[in-house]
C-alpha cells in the first residue's frame, strides 16, 4: 500500500483582457456624460446611508447586440471598461492513500466572472503530481486521450462536468444565475462525463465561439488518480495553475 496525492493547491496564474474597446463615455471641453441613456428618466446614483442602487424608466432597448464586425450592450447599467476575473474557490485537494486496487478522486471549484469580453478560455499549466525523494522523482502518467478510469494502471486524469464512474463526484460548469447570463462550458476533452484525460497548456473551459464572455460561471475540476504495482510510493503533490485569456 503507497500513501500519496497529498496534492492540489489552486492558482490563478494569470489574469488578462486583451484588445478590444468599449466606449460609454460622451465629453467636450464644456461637458462629459459618463453613461449616455434614452429614455424617459434615470439616475446611477441613488444612496443613502443604508442603500445604494442605480435606477431606470422607459429604457428604449437593452441587451447585446452583435454582428460579425461589432459587439454592443445597450441599456442604463452598462460599465464601460472590460475586465475579466479568475477566482479560487477550493484552495486544496487531499486525494488520500490509494493502492493499486484503489481510484482516487476529488474535485476543486474556481470560478470566471467577465463583461464585455466576446469570450475567453482557461487553460492548465501544471506538470500533473510529482513525487521526489532526493535525486528520486517521478511524475504520474497523464491520460494523454480522453479514457475510463482503470485501477492498476497509473493514470492522472480529469474533466470538468458531473461523474458517475469511477464515483459520483464533480458537477457540470453553472452560469449564474442561468445560461441567459453567462455561457461558460467545458472545452472540448474535458466535458464528457466519466471520460478523463491530462495535458498541459490544454484549455479546459471556454465560452462558445460567438457568445459573450459576460457573466460569472462557477467551474468544479474533478480529478482521478490510479496506481500500478509500480508506481513508487511516495506523497505526490501538485500545484495546478489555471491561466485565463479573453478572446475578440
Amino acid at each position: 500500500m503507497m500513501k500519496w496525492l497529498r496534492f492540489l493547491g489552486l492558482a490563478p496564474l494569470l489574469m488578462l483582457a486583451l484588445g478590444g474597446i468599449a466606449f460609454a463615455q460622451y465629453s467636450s471641453s464644456n461637458y462629459k456624460a459618463n453613461e449616455v441613456f434614452f429614455g424617459n428618466g434615470g439616475d446611477n446614483n441613488q444612496s443613502s446611508a443604508s442603500y445604494n442602487a442605480s435606477v431606470s424608466s422607459g429604457a428604449l432597448g437593452v441587451g447585446r447586440y452583435n454582428s460579425t464586425n461589432y459587439q454592443a450592450y445597450s441599456g442604463f447599467l452598462t460599465p464601460n471598461e472590460p475586465f475579466l476575473e479568475l477566482g479560487i474557490d477550493s484552495s486544496a485537494v487531499d486525494m488520500g492513500t490509494v493502492d493499486p486496487s484503489t481510484t482516487r478522486t476529488g474535485q476543486a471549484d474556481f470560478h470566471v466572472r467577465a463583461y464585455i469580453n466576446t469570450g475567453y478560455t482557461v487553460q492548465t499549466m501544471s506538470q500533473p503530481p510529482t513525487y521526489t525523494s532526493g535525486t528520486a522523482t517521478h511524475t504520474l502518467a497523464a491520460m494523454s486521450s480522453l479514457a475510463s478510469s482503470a485501477s492498476g494502471t497509473e493514470q492522472f486524469g480529469i474533466n470538468l462536468v458531473h461523474n458517475t464512474s469511477p464515483a459520483t463526484f464533480g458537477n457540470d460548469p453553472s452560469p449564474q444565475p442561468n445560461g441567459t447570463f453567462a455561457t461558460g462550458t467545458a472545452a472540448t476533452g474535458y466535458s464528457t462525463a466519466n471520460q478523463f484525460k491530462y495535458h498541459v497548456g490544454d484549455v479546459v473551459a471556454k465560452t462558445p465561439s460567438g457568445s459573450s464572455g459576460w457573466g460569472l460561471t462557477n467551474y468544479t475540476i474533478s480529478y482521478i488518480a490510479n496506481a500500478s504495482i509500480i508506481t513508487p510510493a511516495g506523497d505526490y503533490q501538485m500545484v495546478q495553475d489555471l491561466v485565463v485569456v479573453a478572446t475578440y
